[in-house]
């Protein structure tokens, strides 16, 4: 297999980037950028993000001080109450299960007033024993129900009974921990009634439930705001999906699973939204590529708007984003595309080429005057170019349709090349029909004795026949595809060709095999021509495109300037109202070595017919 072409190359590169990314965008399991199932948790103003669990400093707990129990009680009436009495009394509120409560009229209270007065039996001591286990029993309910005001009444009793327990001091610390749960509790409820979920202070529910969640996950009250607020911010997940802000649909799922990834409603609404974000991709994409493919460039921007607000993977979005900036500038083309148009009796006109846009620099610092300034160009608008010189049977089709008479036969008179002395001199009765020495041209050979008008009438038939934008290259377009964005002395570098890249003048060469050669052409050239050479014979270059430097010169659209000050620097053409002088780009056959460089031009009248020049068309990309 031989070397791949610069065009292959680029078209291989360019659709294998496209391909690449759209079909990993279709085939991709993980199809958004942050997949609503996992996504980070974040907490700013909105919704911070970050990648590591919430790190909050220890809460601090709530200090409590356990009341005497039996403290201001002496206002209790116990007078004339016996020991017999309190025991009686402590019995029967034993039997009646107040064992600890109501506060001074309890089976506890009775008897430690009765031990207090001296009752020391084994009965008392069995009872004394059965409250103190009922009593632990108790403060174990009361703690594990978050029962503050019980749990710290009960130890007060417990801290009468025995101060010295270490039971108290567990109870104690626990008691605080209620109240700083409650309070929190308390806090996570109003922020819930005011929506506040985070704040770049940390003022919020988030912040508040995972707190308290890190003193104790299962406190009834935080568990309820907890739902609450999963439910409410479900509840608005699925408000903002249902109007496509996906953004807004995961920054709210996003602080949902902040407070609990692992709960119900959280799981069944990422799964239920993440469907839903597919869904609505499926549909987005069909009618991206759509859009696409109707040139409807207008939808298809907001379509991949609304895919880029899905948060799909940057690779898959700069896809379809290239994909667009492609359609915008080359419609349903691509860069180095081969392309014709029918004319409107069915049969081909002339094939071109589509040209990448880019920049390059016009001119020469180091050349004559009419080549300066160097400056920047930027190729903006899409176009295409003929891949050769308009050939004598493409310009008979023209002439065949319309009867047009070109310049020369209006004036009955062109130049020819005269073998016997090796110059051109003007001869009557030539034209486009005629070849370099005037006579019946080739249907293969470049059209020549053509002027620049004939060339515009040309380009304004194509136009009429395909409905196409056909027009003459400008300069500007000229040189960037001669050049190709190279900044080299010649198309093919900066020294003589070592083979045969087209049809110059080179001393090798020989004229109808006499001694005449070329003089001022390069020294070891010889490509078998002495004249024009059939279109497409040599090889194009790495646009595609054939003897832009060699064969014949060619006409360009621009009227004559003498130098590139103010010059135009995109595509555009330079043309003034009622110029006289046109400009002509590339060398020919006869031509010296300066001519083929990339940045020569000459000028010429609009009536100017010779051997040594024809024309190439160009035609703009217009996407509807």
């Amino acid at each position: 297999m031989g070397q791949l072409s610069f065009k292959e190359l680029f078209m291989m590169l360019l659709g294998l980037g496209l391909i690449a990314s759209l079909y990993y965008l279709k085939i991709s399991p993980d199809l958004f950028t942050q997949p609503v199932a996992t996504l980070p948790v974040e907490l700013t103003e909105t919704v911070e993000v970050e990648s590591k669990p919430i790190s909050l400093p220890a809460t601090v707990i709530e200090q409590v001080k356990i009341p005497d129990w039996l403290e201001n009680k002496n206002d209790y009436d116990l007078v004339g109450l016996t020991v017999d009495d309190l025991w009686q009394f402590a019995q029967t509120a034993h039997q009646q299960d107040h064992d600890f409560f109501p506060e001074q009229q309890n089976a506890l209270f009775y008897l430690l007033q009765a031990q207090k007065a001296g009752l020391d039996t084994e009965e008392s001591q069995v009872m004394m024993t059965t409250l103190e286990a009922r009593l632990y029993a108790a403060a174990e309910e009361a703690a594990t129900n978050y029962q503050t005001q019980r749990l710290t009444d009960l130890t007060a009793r417990l801290k009468t009974i025995n101060p010295d327990d270490e039971k108290i001091q567990q109870y104690t610390t626990k008691i605080g921990t209620f109240y700083t749960l409650e309070k929190l509790s308390k806090q996570a409820a109003q922020q819930l009634s005011e929506g506040l979920f985070s704040a770049q202070n940390q003022q919020d529910l988030v912040h508040t439930l995972i707190a308290a969640e890190q003193i104790d996950n299962n406190h009834p009250e935080i568990k309820r705001i907890k739902n609450l607020a999963i439910m409410d911010l479900t509840e608005q997940a699925f408000r903002s999906a249902d109007e496509n802000d996906y953004e807004i649909a995961e920054s709210q799922l996003a602080i949902a699973q902040t407070i609990d990834s692992a709960h119900p409603e959280t799981l069944a609404t990422v799964d239920a939204i993440y469907q839903q974000k597919q869904d609505r991709f499926t549909y987005l994409d069909n009618q991206f590529y759509l859009a696409i493919d109707q040139l409807n460039l207008a939808r298809a921007k907001n379509l991949l708007a609304e895919l880029s607000a899905l948060n799909i993977q940057s690779d898959q979005i700069n896809g379809y984003q290239a994909l667009y900036n492609k359609t915008q500038t080359y419609g349903r083309l691509n860069p180095l595309d081969p392309t014709q148009d029918y004319l409107a009796n069915g049969q081909l006109g002339p094939e071109l080429v589509v040209i990448p846009v880019g920049s390059f620099t016009m001119g020469d610092r180091q050349g004559p005057s009419h080549q300066k300034p160097a400056h920047q160009v930027t190729i903006t608008k899409a176009f295409a170019i003929g891949k050769t010189e308009i050939s004598v049977a493409q310009f008979a089709q023209f002439i065949n349709s319309t009867q047009y008479i070109t310049t020369a036969e209006e004036k009955n008179i062109s130049q020819i090349y005269d073998p016997r002395s090796g110059r051109f001199k003007a001869k009557h009765g030539i034209n486009w029909r005629h070849d370099y020495q005037g006579k019946n041209a080739d249907q293969d050979l470049p059209v020549i004795h053509v002027s620049v008008n004939d060339a515009l009438a040309y380009a304004a038939w194509l136009a009429k026949q395909t409905g196409a934008a056909y027009r003459l290259p400008s300069e500007n377009e000229f040189e960037y595809v001669l050049g190709m964005g190279h900044d080299y002395r010649y198309p093919w570098g900066n020294s003589d060709p070592v083979q045969v890249m087209g049809n110059f003048s080179g001393a090798k060469d020989k004229l109808n095999k006499s001694r005449i050669r070329w003089r001022e052409g390069f020294t070891e050239y010889q490509d078998g021509f002495w004249g024009p050479a059939p279109t497409a014979h040599f090889l194009p270059n790495l646009y595609g495109l054939n003897d832009l430097s060699g064969n014949v010169m060619e006409w360009v659209a621009d009227c004559w300037h003498d130098s590139y000050v103010r010059a135009p620097s995109d595509n555009t053409a330079w043309i003034n109202a009622g110029c006289e002088e046109r400009v002509i780009r590339g060398g020919h056959w006869a031509s010296s070595k300066s001519d083929y460089r990339i940045q020569h031009r000459i000028k010429a009248k609009q009536d100017f017919t010779d051997p040594r020049l024809g024309f190439r068309i160009a035609k703009d990309i217009l996407v509807k």
